[in-house]
């Protein structure tokens, strides 16, 4: 090593307790070949980078670095307020990027990232790993603004397996949301003379320091996921027009009363004869996706768990239950499944095995890939075995009290129950493998055809008040 050498690589080791945050206690390669730049840029005189505090994320303004000011030389990174779209929730933070690399740091006051931690959030992305960079003016659902997205095709996720730019057939994405449409054009003309002036170069380091917790959904499926949730919600809110609640309470009233003598009319569609009773009120308002004609949960299924369910939840007429997610309607996606159940705290996770044996359970937090146990007693899990034409016969387990490991959900599997390492049932991010255990929680068997099964159908119901 040359005297000029050693004299900079001291220079990296002085400046290491200046370091911002997002590169703090990380002595990598990309951060050397960063450090290496500014010295030779500056001449080894340029001032120590600026360090973002706290107040950064409060500040209304984004911290802008002109075209001017690059060109002349100025290394210090672009610091954008942004948003890194996960697939079921949006983080707030500060955005950092510079020719060789891209850094997000979420808020620390963010409710999300105080609950699971900032780490959960933080994004680590070699510019060298970036296949393609892209700015998208996108509109708003309401129709009258617009949003600013970097997308970003990367790849990889870990800086260990790695996609070709020509073999990707499924690609990964970053994606952030930006403050407006200058911050756009800065950050991404930045990266784009990046990439071109390592152009020249054709090797590939085997492994980098890139890490994204979570790939997203490029922009346009992002778009088309909105409008076909927008669908939905219009067709629940005519389907709540005031003359069905009104109809839903009289239906109620009925119920109540009881049996009586009833005249017959075509606008009592939940009111039929029965063999056993002068009249019938269905317990159970099941609500379907437009694009979707039949489901695994029938409502003689979902009557037969109506007794185990809280009292509030158990009133006919006042609570519908909402198919939220399954791969039939929604496509085969874990992110998408979290993204449709968010804020749905009272759930029904039905499943069928390729043995056509059915189970579930019944989920009382809303699903969310913690990464940890959550839930609470109210939670339960069934079997109903092999499905056959009769009458289904439900078998209950519920909390043992044992322990408080009712459900757990990450990014790359969700089930309930556990203890000893087991669970009552889980579900890989494929949604086609899964695992079934006796556990502590329930105190339940084996709920699936066997231990370790295949996925043939799974509904996700949301079970909520009209």
């Amino acid at each position: 090593m040359c005297a000029r050498d050693k004299q900079q690589g001291c220079e990296v080791l002085d400046l290491a307790g200046s370091l911002p945050p997002w590169a703090a206690g990380r002595p990598t390669n990309a951060w050397g070949r960063y450090m290496k730049h500014v010295l030779r840029s500056k001449s080894l005189q340029r001032s120590k980078p600026r360090t973002p505090s706290a107040s950064s994320f409060s500040s209304p303004k984004s911290h802008r670095t002109s075209p001017e000011e690059r060109t002349k030389g100025d290394a210090a990174p672009l610091r954008l307020k942004a948003l890194y779209c996960t697939p079921h929730m949006k983080v707030p933070g500060i955005l950092f990027a510079c020719p060789l690399l891209i850094t997000f740091k979420p808020d620390p006051n963010d409710q999300h990232v105080k609950e699971f931690g900032g780490e959960l959030y933080t994004v680590t992305l070699e510019v060298q790993d970036v296949l393609q960079c892209g700015g998208i003016t996108m509109p708003l659902s309401d129709g009258k603004d617009l949003s600013y997205f970097l997308q970003l095709q990367i790849r990889t996720l870990n800086g260990k397996h790695f996609r070709l730019q020509e073999d990707v057939v499924d690609p990964w994405f970053v994606v952030f949301s930006l403050v407006d449409k200058r911050d756009l054009n800065q950050v991404t003309s930045l990266l784009l003379e990046a990439k071109k002036a390592k152009a020249s170069s054709s090797t590939c380091p085997s492994s980098t320091q890139t890490s994204v917790p979570f790939p997203c959904l490029d922009c346009m499926a992002e778009l088309e996921h909105a409008l076909h949730h927008h669908q939905l919600q219009q067709q629940l809110a005519k389907e709540r027009s005031p003359s069905t609640t009104a109809r839903l309470f009289a239906n109620w009233t009925k119920f109540l009363s009881g049996p009586g003598e009833v005249t017959k009319t075509s606008q009592e569609v939940d009111v039929h004869s029965d063999p056993g009773s002068p009249i019938h009120v269905e317990k159970v308002a099941l609500r379907l996706p437009e694009n979707l004609e039949s489901t695994l949960l029938t409502n003689d299924l979902a009557e037969a768990l109506m007794d185990f369910l809280p009292v509030s939840l158990r009133l006919p007429g006042l609570v519908e239950w909402v198919l939220r997610y399954t791969p039939k309607a929604h496509g085969v996606s874990l992110s998408t499944m979290f993204r449709n159940m968010a804020e749905r705290d009272k759930t029904i996770v039905i499943i069928q095995d390729t043995e056509d044996f059915v189970f579930g359970g019944f989920a009382t937090s809303a699903w969310e890939p913690a990464g940890r146990f959550y839930g609470s007693g109210e939670a339960f899990v069934f079997s109903f075995g092999c499905k056959t034409e009769k009458p289904a016969e439900v078998q209950f387990f519920p909390w043992s009290s044992e322990n408080a490991c009712c459900m757990y959900a990450d990014k790359s599997m969700f089930g309930m129950g556990g203890g000893e390492g087991r669970l009552a049932f889980v579900i890989q991010s494929d949604l086609l493998q899964g695992h079934s255990s006796p556990t502590v929680t329930f105190q339940n068997p084996t709920l699936a055809s066997k231990s370790e099964f295949v996925v043939r159908d799974i509904e996700m119901w949301s079970i909520e008040t009209v």
